[in-house]
C-alpha cells in the first residue's frame, strides 16, 4: 500500500490579548498584498494549504487565523457574525497591517461580510470563495444536497444533536461516505484523490480540534441576515454552478444584494474547487 503524501505545515504563531489566545499562520509571499482569511465551517487556518504556491507565485501574504473556539485559538462569547472580528483587527494590528483583503470560505463567508461591514478602514475589498451568505432566501437553496439542508436545520433547532452529526459520532459515523453520489462530479473526484486528500486532511483534523460546536454555531447564524446593502467595499464572488454545498443561486443572489459585487461563474465546479484551482481566488484577490 502506498503511503500517504507528507504535508508540510506552516509554523503555528499565537497571539496572546491578555485573556485569550488567538492562533494563525501565514502563507504564500510575507512581503506581498495581505489577504485576512475567514475558513469555513468547520475548517481551520489550514484550510489555506492549497493556496500557498499561487499566493507566492503571485505575491499575495496570506494571513489565516483560527477563529474563536477552533482549532488552537480560545473560544470567545458569542456575538453572532462579528464573534472573530475582533481577533482579526486585533492580529492585524499585531503585525502592523493597516489594511487587507477579507477572504471568506464558504462558512467563512459571513465573518469575511461582517468584518467589513464593521471595519470599512481596515478592509479595502471582500472575495468569497463558494460563500455562505447570511439570509440568503430558501429560493436560492433549492439545489443543495438533503443531508447540508438537513444539518443546517439540526444546528438551528437542535446544535447539540448538530454537533454529534457533524462529529461523526455513533449512527453518523458514516454519514458522509453514504452521501457521496450527492455531491458533484468534480468534488467526487477531489474525495478520491489520495493527494489531494493529504493536503486537506491537516485542516480536517485541526478544525475539530475543539469538537464541532464552534462549526455548528457557525451554520445556526445563517438564517439571520445583515445589512449587505451597507457594505460599500467591492466583494468578488467566485462560485461553482455545480456547487451542492451553497449552491449558485445564493451567490447569484447575493450579487443583487451587495451594492458593488462581481460573480464570477466556475463551469462544472463544486464546493472545493479551492484545491485545483487555487488561481482562481488569487486572481479574485488581486482583481484581475
Amino acid at each position: 500500500m502506498a503511503e500517504s503524501p507528507v504535508v508540510a505545515l506552516p509554523p503555528t504563531r499565537t497571539l496572546s490579548t491578555g485573556q485569550r489566545e488567538i492562533a494563525y499562520c501565514e502563507l504564500g509571499d510575507p512581503h506581498g498584498t495581505p489577504v485576512i482569511a475567514a475558513h469555513g465551517s468547520p475548517g481551520s487556518r489550514y484550510q489555506l494549504l492549497p493556496l500557498h504556491d499561487a499566493a507566492l507565485a503571485a505575491g499575495v501574504r496570506l494571513i489565516a487565523p483560527d477563529r474563536p473556539g477552533v482549532g488552537a485559538t480560545s473560544p470567545s462569547r458569542d456575538r453572532g457574525f462579528d464573534t472573530g472580528g475582533d481577533d482579526a483587527v486585533a492580529l492585524l494590528d499585531a503585525l502592523g497591517v493597516e489594511q487587507a483583503a477579507a477572504l471568506g470560505f464558504s462558512g467563512g463567508a459571513g465573518y469575511s461580510l461582517a468584518l467589513a461591514l464593521a471595519h470599512p478602514d481596515r478592509i479595502d475589498r471582500v472575495v468569497l470563495a463558494c460563500g455562505m451568505i447570511p439570509g440568503a432566501p430558501r429560493s436560492a437553496l433549492d439545489d443543495r444536497i438533503p443531508v447540508v439542508s438537513t444539518l443546517y436545520l439540526v444546528a438551528r433547532f437542535a446544535p447539540r444533536l448538530a454537533t454529534v452529526m457533524l462529529e461523526g459520532r455513533g449512527p453518523f459515523a458514516r454519514t458522509r461516505a453514504a452521501n457521496v453520489d450527492a455531491w458533484p462530479a468534480a468534488d467526487r473526484a477531489i474525495m478520491a484523490d489520495p493527494e489531494l486528500q493529504a493536503r486537506i486532511a491537516p485542516d480536517a483534523a485541526e478544525g475539530m480540534r475543539q469538537g464541532a460546536r464552534a462549526a455548528v454555531d457557525d451554520l445556526r447564524r445563517y438564517s439571520t441576515g445583515i445589512a449587505l446593502g451597507d457594505i460599500r467595499q467591492e466583494v468578488r464572488l467566485v462560485h461553482g454552478d455545480a456547487d451542492g454545498n451553497v449552491p449558485i443561486g445564493v451567490a447569484r443572489w447575493a450579487r443583487t444584494q451587495l451594492s458593488n459585487a462581481h460573480l464570477r461563474e466556475l463551469e462544472e465546479q463544486g464546493h472545493y474547487f479551492a484545491a485545483t484551482r487555487p488561481e482562481t481566488i488569487i486572481e479574485a484577490v488581486l482583481g484581475e
